[in-house]
């Protein structure tokens, strides 16, 4: 059949008109995503003296309450819990200058961080920018950008996208999706245990492999210095006149007898607080901290208990050196 140019145009009107309203429509579902009520808070929050940023092990692992009786925080000038899950250095940076251009003037930036997150090179692809990281879309994206490597489909994929909601905010409808999928997927079967991050075996795919791969990664001939998203972290945040502390945050002790007990990360570990220490940094082992596998959600994440004793073992830790030189290291919780 034979369209003619009346019949197309309609058509493609029609089309133009389908795409607005589905874009509209995202648009409006994902005006509460995570980061967009992360920088709500941030909003709201101008007169916090800490700032705890990081991914999920510290949006889970950190206690405001505990951390700002611990450290005897006056009201209303406490910590902010402005860390976001399944994020990585840069959407971190991003959220850090953002948070600095809500007028917030922080005493401390906390920044905790696990296994090589500081010196792994961040190459992402259009499908990985997803979920709470579809955060490079929106905030500063073309800042953002140069802080990760993308192939050259990727950059153009990513200008085209980063104008539509429908492919920013994708994440918000193919969640709900993917929870009924699996909800329809345990019919029948035994419970999978969950928590308020996810699955708790899905998490298992952040841990190495084995213990000889984890060996392999903390080579120090590959491992020269800390990303370029991390040490601006640094620099932005003590230009903020904040005192900069980086967390190596508690582990399950499975993961700590596997893989922190090993030469080869000891040796890692010296090398980042020797990097640290010329910047200024203050680094806190605390990654044995909470030896109790029971007080954990899953073999990265604390549950409730474990986030408030961790968190009151860093605010008296931090209370205690807060006027001391910046180079104080700590590989025990405070007595």
């Amino acid at each position: 059949m034979n369209f003619s140019k009346r019949q197309f145009l309609c058509s493609l009107m029609a089309v133009i008109l389908a795409v607005a309203a589905l874009n509209g429509l995202v648009a409006i579902a994902s005006r509460h995503t995570a980061p967009r009520w992360l920088m709500a808070r941030a909003r709201r929050s101008p007169d916090a003296s800490v700032l705890a940023i990081g991914n999920s092990i510290i949006a889970a692992g950190f206690d405001p309450a505990a951390f700002d009786l611990a450290m005897k925080l006056p009201p209303g000038q406490g910590s902010l819990n402005f860390a976001l899950g399944a994020s990585e250095p840069v959407e971190q940076l991003l959220l850090l200058r953002y948070a600095l251009r809500q007028h917030i003037h922080p005493r401390l930036v906390v920044y905790g961080f696990y296994d090589l997150q500081l010196s792994t090179p961040l190459r992402l692809s259009t499908s990985e920018l997803f979920g709470n990281r579809n955060i490079l879309y929106y905030l500063e994206p073309e800042y953002g950008r140069k802080f990760y490597y993308l192939s050259f489909h990727d950059r153009v994929e990513f200008e085209l996208m980063r104008h539509l909601p429908m492919m920013v905010d994708r994440g918000t409808f193919w969640a709900k999706v993917e929870r009924l999928r699996r909800e329809m997927g345990q019919q029948g079967m035994p419970a999978q245990q969950t928590n308020r991050f996810g699955r708790a075996a899905d998490f298992s795919v952040l841990e190495a492999a084995n213990p000889q791969e984890f060996a392999r990664a903390c080579d120090l001939g590959s491992v020269q210095d800390l990303i370029s998203p991390v040490n601006e972290i640094i620099r932005q945040a003590s230009d903020a006149g904040a005192m900069v502390i980086f967390v190596e945050m508690p582990m399950h002790p499975n993961h700590v007898r596997e893989f922190y007990q090993r030469p080869e990360w000891l040796r890692y570990r010296g090398h980042l607080q020797q990097i640290l220490a010329l910047r200024g940094v203050v680094y806190v082992n605390a990654s044995d901290w909470i030896g109790d596998g029971a007080l954990y959600l899953d073999h990265f994440h604390l549950g409730p208990e474990g986030a408030a004793q961790f968190s009151e073992h860093l605010g008296e830790f931090l209370h205690g050196v807060l006027n001391a030189p910046p180079a104080t290291s700590s590989s025990a919780p405070p007595e």
